[in-house]
């Protein structure tokens, strides 16, 4: 069965990296979800920015791949470039639509990880002080709205 991750949090996830200054990944085996189907990825994963570019998805399916070279491995990207903590909160936009899609996923998937890669927006006039404790609500939630009580949370 494929194995998917789910990809969350701001730029540096969704990618901003220049295309041409990276050697892309070419693997059938690594599919990214577009419209509830799985496809070989490609770069740009979330194409449907203007701004969209390299990021760390497809090096970290790489990676994975070389570890686990009889299982495919699935992309769910739901990145939003310059969102901050509070956008990802409980019951909003950016989190609803992450379930959707991980749970669009989990019909044909297993999923295994949430990757997370945020936080710039919360690094000054004092956010960083509560970000702990509400990236906690917050991967708390994530594990309990799709049943996963064994789910991993990669945060980089």
């Amino acid at each position: 069965m494929l194995h998917s991750f789910l990809m969350v949090g701001q730029s540096n996830m969704a990618g901003r990296g220049i295309l041409t200054e990276a050697k892309p990944i070419i693997d059938e085996q690594i599919k990214v979800l577009v419209n509830g189907r799985w496809q070989t990825m490609w770069e740009p994963i979330n194409n449907d920015r203007p701004t969209a570019g390299i990021g760390l998805a497809a090096s970290f399916a790489g990676s994975w791949r070389l570890k686990n070279k009889d299982i495919q491995i699935g992309l769910i990207p739901c990145a939003e470039g310059g969102s901050s903590l509070d956008d990802w909160a409980v019951g909003g936009e950016l989190f609803d639509h992450a379930v959707f899609q991980a749970k669009m996923a989990m019909r044909t998937s297993e999923l295994k990880a949430i990757l997370w890669h945020q936080g710039e927006n919360d690094s000054f006039q004092g956010l960083s002080k509560t970000y702990v404790s509400k990236l906690s609500v917050i991967t708390d939630a994530f594990i309990s709205e799709l049943g996963c009580p064994e789910l991993l949370f990669i945060a980089g």
